[in-house]
């Protein structure tokens, strides 16, 4: 079984109505830990974008499972754009998810588009998250988890659209919540 991930990204400080607030961090880490654990998967596919992106990467790492990034723009463009403004922590985290992944040990792969950042780049990330889950998983079956509030927010983020067009192919969706208060679960659907 192949885990596909998006999540959101960390909450700025700018950030109006809370999404996934930094204190969460852990409670969203342990919730992740509890996935990778009891499905088991043999890959996981994401991006690597600060928060969510990076837990379910580094968590894969620790447990050995091969990782598989996908960068849908230039790496120092997708640093600047979804990692930096986060803090030096999530900078290195992503230096060291990235040098793990290239370095394919454990069948880890880096996949870097070459796409210009214009309008909303990060949507169509989504289809080649799916699409690169596809290649790696290879007749395995797939299961997508998305890290954000459940559906109805406003506005929908990029990770709402991950788990409708996951849904529409058929995949399982699992869901976390990382908003603080939230049930400490892991959701269908």
């Amino acid at each position: 079984m192949l885990l596909v991930h998006a999540g959101n990204r960390l909450d700025l400080a700018n950030r109006g109505a809370a999404r996934f607030p930094s204190s969460q961090v852990p409670a969203v880490r342990t919730r992740v830990r509890q996935v990778l654990d009891t499905l088991r998967p043999s890959d996981v596919v994401s991006a690597a974008a600060s928060g969510a992106d990076l837990i379910v990467l580094e968590e894969a790492i620790i447990r050995d499972i091969a990782i598989h990034v996908v960068l849908p723009i230039p790496r120092e463009e997708f640093l600047n754009k979804s990692v930096a403004d986060a803090g030096p922590d999530w900078v290195s985290s992503f230096n060291a998810v990235l040098q793990h992944a290239s370095s394919n040990r454990d069948g880890s792969s880096l996949l870097q588009g070459d796409a210009v950042s214009s309008g909303q780049w990060y949507l169509a990330a989504h289809d080649e998250l799916l699409d690169r889950a596809e290649v790696v998983a290879d007749g395995q079956p797939i299961v997508a988890l998305a890290i954000r509030p459940p559906q109805g927010e406003i506005p929908p983020s990029g990770t709402d659209e991950f788990a409708s067009r996951a849904a529409r192919m058929g995949l399982l969706v699992l869901n976390i919540d990382p908003r603080a208060g939230s049930p400490a679960s892991v959701t269908v659907g």
